[in-house]
C-alpha cells in the first residue's frame, strides 16, 4: 500500500476504534503527543491521554446501533505529514429506517512515526479538529463538554421517540386487531340471526300443535269420563275392540245380521236419539284415560323443552344484535338461569366429558332491574363461560377435584348483587388489573379472543354498576357484580 492508501485506512481505524470506545486501538494510532482543538481556541487539549479522554467520553456517546456514512473525503500530501479532511454522518436505524443523528468534519493532521516497526501504523494521528454545522449550515469547533452535552440530549430524545413510536405502532396493531374482531363478530352475529329465524318456523308449529294436542287430549278424556263414544246407533267405538281392534266388529256382523234387518223392516223399533244407544266404556275407560294421563305428559314434556328452545332462540337474537336496546325492568334471575343452562349445554356440546356441579341460590324477593337485556346477557354469559372452563380445566389436573360453579343473587339497598364464584386456579394478584384490558386471554391460544371480560366490564359500567374480584390461588375465583334498581337511560 502507498503512502495516502495507508493513511486514509488509519483514518478509517481510528473512526471506527473511536465510535466503538477501543481505546487500546486508538492508542496504536494517536501519536504520544497529539492535540485535540474544541470550540475556542482555548479549548485546546495537548497528550495522548486527553485525546483519548475526547475521543471514548465525547464523540463516542451515541447509540449502540449508529452507523457511519462518509458523505466526502479529501486527502492532502505534505511530503513527511498528510492532511485529511472528511465529513460524513452519523445515523441509527429506527423501525427499518435510517435515521441521521449529527452530522461532523473532521481534520486530521498524520505524521510518520518514528521508529515503528513492522506490528505498528507507519502514521499516526497529530492533531484532531472536529466541527459539526451551527444552524446556519456553516461549520463551527465543539468543545467536548458541549458535544458531550449534545450527545447525552440527543440519546434521550432518540430513546424518548423510540418509546413513543413504539407505543403508536402497538397502538394501531392493537387497533387493527380489534377491527378486524369486529367485522368477525358482526358476520357471527348475522349467521346466528339468521340460524335462529330459521329455527323459530318450524319450533313455532311444534309448540303450537302441542297445545292443540293437549286440547284434544282433553276432549277425549271428557268422552270418555262421560262413557260415550262417537260412533251411531248401537256400533260400539274400536277403542272397544280386541286387540287390534277390529275382532269384535267381526262377532257384530255375524251374530246380529237378522236384527239389523229386522230393525230395517221396524222403522218404529230405531229409536229417535242415537245417542241413547251409546255403549259406556266400561272397565277399559280407566286404561284409556290412562293412555291419555300418558299422552298429555308427554305433550306437555314436548310443550316444555319448545318453550325452552323457543326462548334459547330469542336469546340468540338478542344476543346477535348490533344496536344496544334501551333500558327495561328486567327479571335478572331468569336471564342468569337461561345463560347458565345455555353455557353448560354449548360446553357440553364442544365436549362430551365436560361436567361441571352448578348451584344457584337466587333470591326470589329481588325486584326486576332496569337493564338492557341482550346486553347485560352477553355480560353474564362471558362470565359464566370463563368461570365453567376454569373450573372444568383446573380440575382435569386435580384427580380429587369436582368442578362447581356457584350463582347467588340477593337485593338491598336498591342493588342487586350477583355473585359467580367457581373452584378454579384462580387469579394471581399480579394480571387481575389485566384480564379487563382488550386482548388480555390467560387461556391458550385459539381457545379465547381476550374481549369477553373487556366487553363485560364496559357493559356493566355502562348500567352504573361495579365488577370485583375476589380470588385465592388454587381455590377460587368470585366476581361481584353490583346493579342499582333504576340506572340512568
Amino acid at each position: 500500500m502507498n503512502k495516502k492508501e495507508l493513511i486514509l485506512a488509519n483514518q478509517d481505524k481510528l473512526l471506527e476504534a473511536m465510535l466503538n470506545k477501543d481505546e487500546p486501538s486508538l492508542r496504536k494510532l494517536i501519536h504520544p503527543e497529539a492535540s485535540v482543538f474544541g470550540s475556542a481556541i482555548h479549548e485546546f487539549e495537548k497528550g495522548i491521554e486527553h485525546v483519548l479522554h475526547y475521543y471514548t467520553e465525547s464523540l463516542a456517546l451515541l447509540p449502540d446501533d449508529k452507523k457511519v456514512h462518509i458523505k466526502s473525503r479529501q486527502y492532502t500530501d505534505l511530503n513527511n505529514q498528510a492532511l485529511v479532511e472528511q465529513e460524513f454522518d452519523i445515523q441509527f436505524t429506527l423501525e427499518g429506517k435510517q435515521i441521521t443523528l449529527l452530522t461532523l468534519r473532521q481534520t486530521a493532521l498524520w505524521t510518520r512515526a518514528e521508529n515503528a516497526n513492522q506490528d505498528d501504523p507507519a502514521w499516526l494521528l497529530l492533531h484532531d479538529h472536529t466541527s459539526m454545522p451551527d444552524h446556519l449550515g456553516a461549520f463551527e469547533t465543539i468543545s467536548s463538554n458541549e458535544l458531550l452535552e449534545g450527545n447525552l440530549n440527543l440519546e434521550f430524545e432518540t430513546e424518548s421517540l423510540k418509546k413513543k413510536l413504539n407505543k403508536s405502532l402497538a397502538d394501531l396493531k392493537i387497533a387493527q386487531q380489534q377491527l378486524i374482531q369486529k367485522e368477525k363478530l358482526a358476520s357471527i352475529g348475522q349467521l346466528t340471526a339468521g340460524i335462529a329465524h330459521e329455527i323459530k318456523n318450524p319450533l313455532n308449529f311444534v309448540n303450537n300443535f302441542s297445545e292443540v294436542i293437549l286440547e284434544l287430549v282433553e276432549e277425549i278424556r271428557e268422552e270418555v269420563r262421560l262413557g260415550t263414544g262417537d260412533g251411531g246407533p248401537g256400533e260400539m267405538s274400536p277403542l272397544e275392540g280386541g286387540e287390534d281392534g277390529k275382532a269384535v266388529q267381526g262377532d257384530v256382523a255375524e251374530s246380529d245380521i237378522g236384527k239389523d234387518s229386522e230393525a230395517n223392516q221396524n222403522p218404529a223399533s230405531t229409536p229417535l236419539n242415537p245417542s241413547s244407544h251409546r255403549e259406556p266404556y266400561g272397565a277399559r275407560g280407566d286404561l284409556i284415560l290412562e293412555i291419555l294421563d300418558d299422552i298429555e305428559s308427554n305433550i306437555k314434556r314436548i310443550y316444555e323443552h319448545g318453550k325452552r328452545a323457543d326462548s334459547i332462540v330469542k336469546s340468540m337474537l338478542l344476543h346477535s344484535r348490533g344496536k344496544s336496546g334501551k333500558p327495561v325492568p328486567t327479571n335478572l334471575n331468569a336471564i342468569l338461569d337461561e345463560y347458565t343452562k345455555l353455557a353448560y349445554h354449548a360446553m357440553r356440546a364442544a365436549d362430551s366429558s365436560f361436567n361441571v356441579d352448578i348451584k344457584t341460590d337466587f333470591d326470589q324477593r329481588m325486584p326486576h332491574i332496569k337493564v338492557i337485556p341482550q346486553d347485560m346477557s352477553r355480560a353474564f354469559l362471558n362470565i359464566i363461560n370463563n368461570a365453567m372452563y376454569a373450573a372444568d380445566e383446573f380440575a382435569r389436573s386435580q384427580a380429587d377435584r369436582k368442578p362447581y360453579l356457584q350463582i347467588s343473587t340477593s337485593f338491598g339497598g336498591q342493588n342487586a348483587e350477583i355473585r359467580i364464584k367457581d373452584n378454579g386456579a384462580g387469579i394471581p394478584s399480579e394480571i387481575r388489573e389485566k384480564i379487563f384490558q382488550p386482548f388480555f386471554s390467560t387461556k391458550p391460544s385459539g381457545a379465547g379472543t381476550g374481549l369477553g371480560l373487556s366487553m363485560t366490564y364496559d357493559i356493566i359500567k355502562m348500567h352504573e354498576g361495579t365488577l370485583k374480584i375476589n380470588s385465592e390461588p388454587n381455590q377460587f375465583t368470585e366476581f361481584i357484580i353490583t346493579l342499582p334498581q333504576n340506572n340512568k337511560e
